[in-house]
């Protein structure tokens, strides 16, 4: 999806504008981008160092990418022309840093999330770019304007947070019944996991600023 395909902002008339069958249209398709299932092997994986803070490393995660979600819902075509970006140099550039952090599970090393604080955790990768990446925000973009409303992009991020809490609360009984050698073979799968997800962010990327590659 293109960032582009949003012209303007919706008028205040249709800030208010509801309609159910819109809202389950766009509340799944925010839920399949952010994919808070998914993202819950990389969780368990991303916070293997601070375990015993994953209920508050999922607060705070949740609430930095509902912020970010909400900003461009309301606010993403000024930021994209104010600096003069698009949804495609957002791709590139998260996807970079992820393989960064891909690579250092997969050499098993003391990696850099490891060495980080719960609360540095939860804002990068977890927040971002996880939860809410490039396709998240692309997609809040979208569903902030007509046939949708910003109003209805507003309920689809709230529900959808509510979602990703609630999974990734519930994340910690994977653990528990892995044990350590299930949970090593889990961080190795989760390393090639991002990896994996971190090309394809840069590969979407350059797709769309390079459209003849």
């Amino acid at each position: 999806m293109d960032a582009g395909a949003c012209e303007a902002m919706p008028d205040l008339a249709s800030f208010f504008a509801f309609d159910i069958a819109l809202f389950v249209e766009a509340f799944v398709l925010l839920f399949a981008v952010v994919d808070s299932v998914g993202t819950v092997p990389i969780f368990i994986g991303l916070t293997e160092g601070v375990a015993g803070s994953r209920k508050r490393i999922v607060k705070h995660a949740i609430v930095i990418s509902t912020a970010i979600l909400v900003l461009f819902a309301l606010f993403g075509w000024f930021i994209f022309d104010i600096f003069g970006i698009n949804i495609n140099d957002f791709r590139v550039a998260g996807g970079i840093i992820l393989f960064i952090v891909a690579v250092d599970h997969l050499r098993g090393d003391e990696d850099r999330s490891r060495g980080l604080q719960p609360s540095d955790i939860a804002a990068f990768p977890l927040a971002t770019p996880l939860l809410a990446g490039p396709g998240a925000i692309s997609t809040v973009i979208i569903i902030s304007a007509p046939p949708y409303s910003p109003l209805l992009a507003l309920l689809v991020v709230g529900c959808n947070a509510a979602v990703a809490y609630f999974v990734l609360s519930s994340s910690e009984w994977v653990r528990k019944y892995m044990g350590q050698n299930g949970t090593i073979a889990l961080s190795r799968i989760t390393a090639l996991l991002i990896a994996a997800l971190a090309v394809a962010f840069v590969a979407e990327g350059l797709k769309g600023l390079f459209p003849l590659l």
